[in-house]
């Protein structure tokens, strides 16, 4: 009996220094978390503090010179991270103006080319004019018999025309310009010379034929060839020299009949 209860205090005594043991560790263990939370402050802490930072006197001095507010120089970083609606206006800007560089340069070499072809053209009319000048041997209006007068060789070369053979037309035309350059209709044959290879499409010796027309003194179809030059032009694509040939018929011949169809192409 004295054995038993021996043992049971032993076994009692056993338990609470357990308790006594286990209590120690979980003391210790919990004061070294609150030196180590004292030790390492949260890099949250760290920012709210350094966020939360005022400013220095001279500081304020400086800031309130500039005219800002303490508000507004805590934010300023922010607004300075991101473009400004003035940055963006101002490259847009840029943008815009060396586009239109672009587009003026290519005006400018257009215009430019437009004025070679203008300064040929003159200088190739000149040429016609001084090769008429030239004195050649006296033609006379000897009409052959087979084809009767200048005129009814005329008539029947426009006959050719209006019947849309062209290139018959064209050959009587030369005829009678070989003939007599000096007729009162010569220029006439020139100009439907250009009418013919504009019926074929062929534009480029049409605009070549019809400048011909201005080689003649006192021709009465100077307005009908300025028109024509432009409408081959246009044929051609070309609608910038097109715009120029119809510019100058209006300048040129303000009487024409052919003024509402040129300012109706200019219109288009």
């Amino acid at each position: 009996m004295k054995m038993k209860t021996k043992i049971g205090w032993m076994l009692i005594l056993f338990a609470v220094i357990s308790t006594a043991l286990i209590l120690s560790c979980a003391g210790s263990k919990d004061d070294s978390l609150v030196i180590d939370e004292e030790a390492f402050p949260s890099e949250t802490a760290k920012t709210e503090a350094s966020s939360s930072q005022e400013p220095t006197p001279e500081e304020e001095e400086v800031l309130k010179l500039l005219g800002i507010t303490k508000d507004e120089a805590k934010e300023q970083p922010a607004l300075d991270a991101s473009p400004s609606a003035t940055d963006v206006e101002a490259k847009t800007l840029e943008t815009d103006v060396s586009n239109l560089e672009k587009r003026v340069g290519e005006k400018n070499s257009e215009i430019e080319n437009l004025r070679a072809e203008l300064a040929e053209r003159d200088r190739r009319i000149a040429d016609l004019q001084s090769e008429i000048s030239k004195p050649t041997p006296t033609r006379t209006t000897v009409q052959v018999s087979t084809s009767g007068t200048f005129k009814d060789r005329y008539d029947q070369a426009l006959s050719l025309y209006n019947s849309r053979q062209y290139q018959a037309a064209i050959n009587e035309f030369d005829a009678l310009l070989a003939l007599n350059e000096n007729n009162s209709l010569s220029d006439n044959c020139q100009y439907w010379k250009g009418e013919c290879y504009y019926a074929l499409r062929n534009y480029n010796q049409a605009i070549i034929e019809f400048e011909k027309v201005f080689v003649f003194a006192n021709s009465n179809k100077y307005d009908d060839a300025q028109l024509k030059l432009g409408l081959c032009y246009l044929k051609l694509g070309n609608s910038a020299r097109a715009r120029i040939e119809f510019e100058k018929l209006i300048s040129d011949y303000p009487d024409s009949e052919y003024i509402a169809k040129a300012r109706a192409y200019l219109s288009s």
